[in-house]
């Protein structure tokens, strides 16, 4: 594939990541001011600051950006444009859920790295509602051409027999080198709290509720006491939530509440919750909560470690399969219908190369052999809950060059995507003969891959 081909092609694959990285780029971009209509597709215009911005973008990443790689930059913002434009003559549209839900995932992965909600704002001198309407459209426009792109490929499949093909004519010593990877199954136990903790843990919830009713602040409260990681150092604060984001204990509570009302204390799968609706904008709030979780003592604790011996010992004997002692015993609710195979949520499959797992489970299955069953291993979760789990490591595949037999799926991969970007070119080369287009003399002379 000639350079400019693979440029583009980085370029497309990190489209979504851009519209995530937009506004931490902002600020930084602000100091640009070069405008003016460069391009024109359908109904949709290219100004040079949305070209600028995207290599502003790039430069902040440490790449350099050459005339050929700014041309990319230019044609993939007319490819964007071209989908738009194919979007409204089909009607094409995201619901404001999928917009704010997505809106909401970004917040928190730019909270999660500037520290907060507080520091969000203070880093762009605005009110978070502020931030959240400007993301709205650009994540609005890229769930649109994800929809698009969807509907111009999810026909597309590749046979046995057109892999196999492929595979025949790829030049072997450019397939990829594949790393020692392994497949690993777990059964996680965790001990349920006994009626006292839960009587104790009801009971703090109910004195930090009546410590707000006589005055004090519940955003001070949720500082000091809460355990949800995600929003205890923001006063409990959760904001602009829908229904369809929260488990369903959480929304019934939190939809039931008028403005500044405290909740009583209620359950879900996280622990035990008091919330105060902070403001109720049509179907969408803003909430603080404070969560605790009752303590597990350690007898409880053991109790979980024994059943988990008691658990391998049967499989050992030959009298439970580890599938159905997953079924059966695992506590964790995406492994234990599926025989407690651990999914790489990087790639989607079962595989996992040993850096991609936790350091936790990487010392432990590294001194398995397959189908070797782990002893009970103490685990403390990212939630702060205690368990105890035994792994089983299923297969290892030694670090080697791709090759049909061993890595279909990956060649297969490989076939499909191609097949994917031939129906995207083809599917451009028609759009580009129906649809209007006008680039600036300034930019006739660039080298697209397309006869813009």
């Amino acid at each position: 594939m000639p350079k400019h081909q693979n440029n583009l092609k980085f370029i497309k694959m990190t489209r979504v990541f851009f519209v995530a990285f937009f506004l931490l780029t902002q600020a930084a971009f602000s100091q640009v001011n070069v405008d003016g209509v460069i391009a024109v597709v359908g109904n949709n215009i290219v100004l040079k600051s949305d070209l600028e911005q995207q290599i502003l973008q790039y430069q902040a990443q440490g790449l350099e950006v050459d005339s050929s790689m700014r041309t990319q930059v230019f044609e993939d913002l007319l490819f964007q444009k071209l989908m738009l434009h194919k979007a409204e003559l089909d009607s094409v549209e995201v619901t404001e859920q999928e917009v704010g839900a997505e809106v909401e995932s970004r917040i928190n992965t730019f909270t999660s790295q500037l520290g907060g909600i507080d520091q969000l704002e203070e880093y762009f001198d605005k009110k978070i509602y502020e931030i959240k309407d400007e993301m709205k459209e650009p994540i609005r426009e890229s769930l649109i051409i994800k929809r698009v792109r969807y509907g111009i490929t999810s026909n597309v499949d590749v046979t046995p027999a057109a892999v196999k093909i492929y595979h025949a004519k790829f030049d072997k010593e450019a397939l990829p080198e594949i790393n020692e990877s392994i497949e690993v199954a777990q059964i996680l136990k965790l001990p349920p709290a006994n009626e006292s903790a839960i009587r104790e843990t009801n009971s703090k919830l109910n004195k930090l509720k009546q410590r707000v009713l006589k005055g004090e602040s519940f955003a001070t409260l949720a500082i000091l006491y809460s355990e949800d990681p995600g929003s205890s150092r923001n006063g409990g604060l959760y904001t602009g939530i829908r229904r369809g984001m929260f488990v369903k204990e959480f929304e019934a509570v939190m939809f039931s509440l008028e403005d500044d009302e405290i909740s009583e204390v209620f359950e879900t799968e996280y622990g035990f919750h008091i919330a105060q609706m902070v403001e109720r904008r049509a179907d969408e709030v803003d909430i603080r909560h404070i969560l605790m979780s009752p303590k597990i003592s350690p007898i409880d604790l053991n109790d979980a470690k024994d059943l988990l011996v008691a658990v391998r010992d049967s499989i050992l004997d030959g009298n439970l399969t580890f599938t159905n002692a997953s079924t059966y015993h695992s506590d964790d609710d995406m492994t234990k219908f599926n025989g407690g195979k651990l999914i790489n949520m990087n790639s989607g499959s079962s595989t996992f190369e040993l850096h991609e797992l936790e350091n936790a489970i990487k010392i432990t299955v590294d001194e398995l052999s397959v189908d070797e069953i782990s002893s009970p291993a103490y685990v403390k979760m990212e939630d702060g809950k205690e368990a105890y789990r035994i792994f089983k490591l299923l297969s290892r595949t030694p670090k080697h060059q791709a090759n049909f037999k061993d890595d279909y799926k990956l060649i297969r991969d490989m076939a499909l995507e191609q097949k994917r970007e031939q129906a995207i070119t083809h599917w451009v080369e028609n759009a580009l003969l129906k649809t209007y287009v006008y680039i600036a003399d300034s930019y006739q002379s660039s080298s697209f891959q397309y006869g813009w």
